[in-house]
């Protein structure tokens, strides 16, 4: 009995020790940390911090400090807007200090103004920086309907005609009269920008209030869109970029029109019902229907008080009637007789003015930089046909923009635009 005692008791003290040495294992020390940004070595406030793997985290707070339980071996993820995500391993120091870098982001982005750039989280006044890259997935040829949907309080309303400049307001109607904003343009000033090639774009600012576009004066009462366009940098590149898509009118088939059989019915109907409306008889009687209101007729007379139904056979046919005297007086019958052949079947004339029309674009750039020059050369083809027959854009624009280093305090260059739009609405 004693031995089991013992045997026992030697059992007992392996787990106790086996227990003891699992919680010193596991054991977790608080570890406390700074998060500093990379860019202006300032606190991070509010970033999140948590064990990777785990539901165990923290916030930084107005020092960009935080305190958590941690063991050795575990990874933190670090993690807040405007900055890339981090990962750390935490080892045996207790004190962490952490720097976050910089992620490449819409406060970073630089914002062409009147006095010159600057980062956009620095700016005082209400400025919109537009996407360029997902801009152009528009297939138009004008940067101004390139901005619908683009950016808050900037409204675009355009009619579908091919090069029609929009209509542009930034925060609504601001005059009576024209509220379209100031457009600058590589630093010049201008009220068009239809001939600007969407592919020579690197950046468009939309400036919406008072502060941000006071140096343009009383111009920029109505907002300012400061366009600035590509230069050339880096090794000689050539670039080719094409599109080609179809449009169709929206809605498809929007009217569903009678024929001339369907337009009799209708007619009778409409008699009958208001007949009935009314309390008196039906009459069908018709000039150009018959006295039944139900035939069509095979040819159409414009003589006289007309016109009137005529069927083949009818003496009125005769060829040798047909009389049209420019000269001839009211109520002078003799002066003006003739039939046309009278369209039984009708006409879709919806889908006859409105079809399905192609759209294309073709893009060639050579653009490349050196210690003394850059340059970048494009050539745009742009051609879009209306869905109503005869309407149409064609436009070529070719762009050079050139700069070279004379000497160390002169720099010589131009931004050169040239245009030729076909359009038979606007031309």
């Amino acid at each position: 009995m004693f031995k089991s005692l013992l045997l026992k008791g030697r059992c007992f003290g392996v787990l106790l020790c086996c227990l003891v040495s699992s919680m010193v294992v596991t054991a977790q020390t608080k570890y406390k940390g700074k998060v500093i940004g990379s860019d202006d070595k300032l606190p991070v406030i509010g970033a999140s911090v948590r064990v990777k793997g785990a539901s165990t985290g923290a916030v930084t707070d107005v020092n960009g400090e935080f305190t958590i339980s941690l063991s050795p071996g575990n990874t933190l993820v670090i993690s807040y807007i405007g900055y890339q995500t981090q990962e750390v391993a935490v080892g045996t120091d207790a004190n962490l200090r952490i720097t976050l870098i910089a992620g490449t982001n819409s406060l970073n982005e630089v914002v062409v103004t009147g006095y010159g750039s600057q980062r956009k989280k620095d700016l005082v006044g209400a400025v919109a920086v537009i996407d360029v890259a997902a801009a152009n997935r528009q297939p138009t040829s004008s940067v101004e309907n390139q901005l619908q949907g683009q950016a808050a309080g900037v409204t675009v309303i355009a009619s579908g005609q091919p090069g029609e400049n929009p209509s542009v307001k930034i925060r609504g109607a601001n005059t009576f009269g024209n509220n379209q904003p100031l457009y600058v343009v590589d630093g010049v000033p201008t009220t068009n920008v239809s001939d600007i090639n969407p592919n020579d774009v690197a950046s468009m600012q939309v400036l919406k209030d008072a502060s941000s576009a006071s140096i343009y004066g009383a111009r920029a009462a109505n907002g300012v869109i400061v366009i600035t366009t590509k230069k050339g940098t880096g090794k000689v590149s050539v670039s080719y970029d094409a599109y080609y898509g179809t449009q169709v009118p929206k809605g498809g088939n929007v009217f569903n029109l009678l024929d001339p059989q369907e337009m009799t019915s209708l007619r009778n109907l409409a008699i009958k019902n208001t007949a009935a409306l009314k309390g008196i008889p039906v009459d069908l009687t018709s000039n150009l229907y018959g006295p039944k209101g139900d035939v069509l007729p095979d040819y159409i007379s414009a003589g006289g008080a007309g016109p009137y139904g005529i069927h083949d056979g009818d003496p009125a046919v005769d060829p040798s009637k047909y009389n049209v005297n420019p000269f001839y007086t009211s109520g002078d019958p003799s002066g003006f007789y003739r039939i046309t052949k009278s369209n039984k079947a009708g006409t879709d004339w919806y889908h006859e003015i409105f079809k399905t029309a192609p759209i294309q674009s073709h893009n060639v750039a050579l653009s490349g930089s050196s210690d003394v020059a850059t340059y970048l050369f494009s050539l745009n083809y742009y051609n879009q046909k209306g869905t109503l027959i005869d309407t149409y854009d064609k436009r070529y624009t070719v762009r050079a923009n050139t700069s070279f280093k004379v000497s160390k305090h002169i720099r010589v260059g131009e931004n050169l635009s040239y245009s030729i739009t076909e359009n038979p609405l606007i031309n």
